[in-house]
Order: structure tokens, then C-alpha cells, then sequence
């Protein structure tokens, strides 16, 4: 408040006049910001791998700045691990192909192809592709074979094999060649796939009505231990002899399998185990496959008797080894740092898990 000759005085000698303002508000420059743009696909098809995105320092009504004019301590992350689904779902696997070399006129061999999920459990060929099943049978590229017919006394038959008459007996060997050491092998070959005819006044002598012979038996397999997903389907084996006793001639690397894998698809999959437990009925403990982001999982499921059943994997080691841990610390930039399972303290880390 100020008087004709321009000098202060008291305010109370203006008090009959409106104050100006003191103050009013400004706009300055704005202020530049961190720009992140849409993350871009996953740098792999399926497993493991990196999404990037554009991450810049801009300035509105101007654009693209230089990044040192943005705080770098806001900057948003410009990468991150994405994962896509399992790379091998269904594949053929292929077994050993059948010996060749075990007869002469053996024309072609074989061997196992069957179609197996990322669990390697055998599912039903149609989920593998038909042009790439490989071949399950070939011809065998055996050398040719010289035969010959060996005949002898019956007397040379132990217990005259049965006949109480004299009779000559014949059998019919290929000599097989071998290129390695240049020797010859001798096989005993079908008497009705010999191709060298005897003459009609020999006969052959009947061998294994001599012999004790003992041979793996098996029985049916059993219905698959799962409704759904992979189960095992088991059967009896056991070795026996020609008079029907148990017997332990037989040879162990020709037992037939006792048990194999089963699996079930065309059942409804669930994916807890309290959806088991209310849609099914179920109050016993137990494994469970579950449907679990879309892959078939064994899931022990326990307190089913109770309203929130607790669900539990169950670790391939066993006991001693059946126990996970949380560790609570997680890097802000996983690529600055180990990230192999070491713990380093002097990362930038944040403890929010």
C-alpha cells in the first residue's frame, strides 16, 4: 500500500481498495518420461525364451529424447523370459531292429515304432505325424547260403525219440558265410524250409519229444491302473516246463515284459484335486492326474475326506529327497546376475515372492 508520492504505508489505508493477486499459476516446459511399447512375440516357438520391447525416453510435443534426460532409476524393463509350450509333445521313437543274421532265408526284419508324448508314454499313433513314422519293416540283405542234409542212425536219437522201430534221421544245415573272419557257420534249419529234398526213404527224427523243454508262459494284461491319463497295465510270466511244473530253464534275457505303460485319453481330466473329490465322489488319498495348464500330471491328493484337500507333487527320488523350498528373493534384472541357482546378496534384488 503505498501513498501519491509513491512511499509504503499501512495496508489498513487500502483496505477500502481490492488487493491484487500475489501469486498465479505457470506452465513450464514439460517434463520428459519413460515411452515402453507393446512387448514383442517370444524370440522362440516353444520352451524357454526372450520378449523384448521398445523402452525410450520422450518428451510430449517433441518426441524421442535423449535417455539421459529421463530418470534411470524408473526406466521400465526391456526384456523378460517368456516360456511357450513344451517343444516335444508327440513324437516316433524307434526300438532295435530284429537280428538278421538268425536264418538264412529270413527275407525281412522287424522292429518297434510307436508314437510317445513329452512324458514317453505311448498314446495312440494318430497324435504323430504319418509322414515321419520311420520304417518298421526291411528287407534283410542276408548272403547267399549253401545247405546241406546230414542223416545218421536213429540210435543216435537219445531214447530213440520215442520210435521202437530203426529209422534214419536227417537234418538240414545252411552254412552260413562270414565276411569278418572269413569263417563259415553252420544253422540248423526248419526241415520243411530246407531247400535240398532227401531222398523218400529218410525220415526225421522227432527231437523234441527228447527234450525237457522249458518256455516263458504269460498271461492277459490287466485293465490299465488309471481311468485316465498314464497308468501300467501288468500280466503274469512265468517260466514252465513241457509237463506243465514251474521250472528255471529259461533263458532271463527272453522273459517277455511283466508290466507296460497304458494310456487313457478319452476321459474328462480334471484339475484339482477338489474337483475330483466333489464331481467323482472321491474321499480317498491318493495320486491323481490333473490337467495342469494343459499337461497331465501326477498330483498326490491328501485329506480328501476333508472340504479343502491339499494337493502335493510327488518327487521321482522318493522320501529322502520329497521336499521343495521358496526362496523369497528375485533379481530386477535376471541377465545382470548368475541365475543358475546362485544366491549372490550383492545383486539388486527384491524380496516380494
Amino acid at each position: 500500500c503505498i501513498d501519491q508520492f509513491q512511499g509504503k504505508i499501512e495496508e489498513k489505508y487500502c483496505s477500502h481498495l481490492q488487493k491484487p493477486r500475489t501469486q498465479k499459476a505457470c506452465r513450464s516446459v514439460r517434463c520428459p518420461s519413460w515411452k515402453a511399447n507393446r512387448w514383442k512375440e517370444c524370440s522362440v516357438t516353444c520352451g524357454s525364451g526372450v520378449q523384448q520391447r521398445d523402452v525410450y525416453c520422450r518428451l510430449r510435443g517433441v518426441g524421442r529424447v535423449a535417455d539421459e534426460m529421463c530418470d534411470p532409476s524408473t526406466r521400465p524393463y526391456f526384456q523378460r523370459r517368456c516360456w511357450q509350450q513344451d517343444c516335444i509333445q508327440y513324437q516316433w521313437v524307434a526300438g532295435e531292429w530284429q537280428n538278421c543274421s538268425s536264418s538264412c532265408t529270413k527275407k525281412e526284419t522287424h522292429r518297434q515304432v510307436k508314437c510317445t508324448n513329452a512324458q514317453n508314454i505311448q498314446v495312440n499313433e494318430s497324435f504323430c505325424d504319418p509322414s515321419t513314422r520311420p520304417l518298421s519293416i526291411k528287407k534283410c540283405e542276408n548272403p547267399s547260403c549253401r545247405y546241406i542234409v546230414v542223416t545218421g542212425d536213429s540210435s543216435q536219437c537219445a531214447g530213440n525219440c520215442g520210435f521202437s522201430y530203426r529209422q534214419r534221421i536227417t537234418d538240414c544245415i545252411a552254412i552260413w558265410p562270414t565276411e569278418k573272419y572269413k569263417l563259415h557257420q553252420l544253422w540248423p534249419i526248419d526241415y520243411r524250409e530246407c531247400p535240398v529234398l532227401p531222398s523218400s526213404q529218410v525220415y526225421k527224427c522227432n527231437f523234441r519229444s527228447c527234450l525237457h523243454v522249458a518256455t516263458w508262459k504269460v498271461g492277459k494284461w490287466s485293465k490299465c491302473s488309471v481311468t485316465c491319463g498314464a497308468g501300467t497295465m501288468e500280466r503274469r510270466v512265468e517260466c514252465m516246463a513241457a509237463s506243465g511244473l514251474s521250472s528255471n530253464l529259461c533263458l532271463k534275457r527272453l522273459k517277455p515284459d511283466a508290466q507296460k505303460k497304458c494310456y487313457i485319453n478319452d476321459c474328462k481330466t480334471f484339475t484339482s484335486c477338489k474337483e475330483i473329490q466333489v464331481k467323482n465322489n472321491i474321499t480317498k488319498d491318493g495320486d491323481y492326474y490333473l490337467n495342469i495348464n494343459g499337461r497331465i500330471i501326477k498330483i498326490y491328493c491328501a485329506d480328501m475326506r476333508l472340504v479343502n484337500p491339499k494337493e502335493y507333487i510327488s518327487l521321482a527320488k522318493g522320501e529322502e529327497d520329497n521336499f521343495s523350498e521358496v526362496y523369497g528373493v528375485r533379481l530386477q534384472n535376471p541377465y545382470e546376475c548368475p541365475y543358475n541357482g546362485s544366491r549372490r546378496q550383492d545383486c539388486a534384488c527384491k524380496n516380494d515372492y
